[in-house]
């Protein structure tokens, strides 16, 4: 999304404008937070963190991009290394994210709370005449 803010720019002074007059467009970008189950406290704090550090990079990089066009030639490859290390920064806590999640579900397995549940199997040892008295005489029973 396409915001426009007002800054205090540096030639504000020198053309005598007023100052924190001039606009300058940028973007935020937002994103769902996912909730999951808490671990402790600070867990949903921590996705918040991440979250917010992920959105800015994202921010960042279609700013950059946007940038570019306007940036004198000789500077666009820097401009777009620039950007660049803001794609990683938000792939960076892309992956943190997903490795707090994987460390969460070890431990819930761990704890029992995920997985397989115990299946208890009893075994009986017994030939085909023993079994059927044992069963005629569950049925007399009833």
């Amino acid at each position: 999304m396409h915001k426009t803010k007002t800054i205090e720019h540096p030639l504000e002074e020198v053309f005598n404008i007023t100052n924190n007059t001039t606009e300058i467009q940028y973007t935020e970008k937002t994103s769902e937070l996912v909730s999951t189950d808490e671990y402790d406290d600070k867990d949903v704090e921590i996705e918040e963190q991440f979250q917010e550090v992920y959105d800015h990079a994202l921010s960042a990089f279609e700013d950059m991009s946007a940038e570019v066009e306007i940036v004198e030639g000789k500077y666009k490859a820097r401009m777009m290394e620039v950007a660049n290390q803001s794609l990683n920064t938000a792939l960076a806590a892309a992956k943190e994210k997903s490795n707090t999640k994987q460390a969460k579900d070890k431990n819930a397995i761990a704890k029992g709370k995920l997985g397989a549940k115990t299946v208890n199997n009893n075994l009986i040892v017994a030939d085909r005449n023993e079994l059927l008295k044992t069963l005629f005489a569950q049925k007399s029973e009833d």
